[in-house]
């Protein structure tokens, strides 16, 4: 079955998965109109929140998302993580920690961002953010979603650039290495566990990713 009937941890993972690529379709035919990430972040929720009642089963399960919530890694360091999925069935409970990233060439003023260095950057914080929330148990299942209307980020022609080091084009694998390249003139210490293809998808004028 396409939802697992019995497992609701696994039936709500796939869950997420639906409502991203409802989000895809909506953005990429101008239905939802998304600036930043904050914007991102509430129309994504609205979406998973619509359709929660349609995938409970039982009596006994329930679904609650959060927004920016803060958990603590390593019991002292504060992390705010942007959407968390609370599912629970009797006295079971399975977290599902989401974060996100917008990149749009152009603000909602018309000027130019840049910062592009910070984006792929960022990118690979949110990465080895999610695996420390599974290794401490924070959350038993992650997801990054990203989205971004430059072709050249997905499909570059060269890889011109130290930003490359965080490469995020399509077909890209990231194995476990850590990461030390300057980006801004800060100092940069990220370590990856595990392995990641970046897939990404096209709707309309923007390119998404699920990792």
């Amino acid at each position: 079955m396409l939802f697992d009937v019995r497992n609701i941890n696994n039936r709500f993972e796939q869950v997420v998965k639906m409502a991203w690529e409802i989000f895809q379709c909506k953005v990429g035919n101008g239905l939802i109109d998304i600036n930043k990430e904050a914007s991102m972040q509430l129309h994504f929720a609205y979406l998973l929140q619509n359709l929660i009642p349609t995938f409970i089963y039982e009596n006994d399960e329930s679904v609650d998302i959060q927004l920016e919530k803060t958990v603590f890694l390593n019991e002292k360091r504060p992390n705010e993580v942007d959407m968390f999925v609370i599912i629970k069935k009797g006295s079971n409970v399975y977290n599902i920690g989401i974060e996100m990233k917008c990149y749009k060439e152009f603000a909602s003023s018309g000027g130019k961002r840049g910062a592009i260095d910070i984006f792929f950057k960022d990118v690979y914080v949110d990465i080895e953010k999610l695996e420390n929330y599974k290794a401490e148990n924070i959350c038993q299942g992650t997801f990054l979603l990203v989205m971004n209307d430059m072709e050249r980020l997905v499909y570059p022609e060269i890889k011109d650039g130290k930003f490359w080091d965080y490469d995020i084009s399509n077909d890209f694998e990231l194995n476990p290495k850590e990461l030390i390249t300057p980006i801004g003139g800060k100092e940069i210490s990220i370590k990856i566990t595990n392995k990641y293809k970046f897939k990404w998808t096209k709707s309309g004028n923007y390119y998404f990713l699920l990792l």
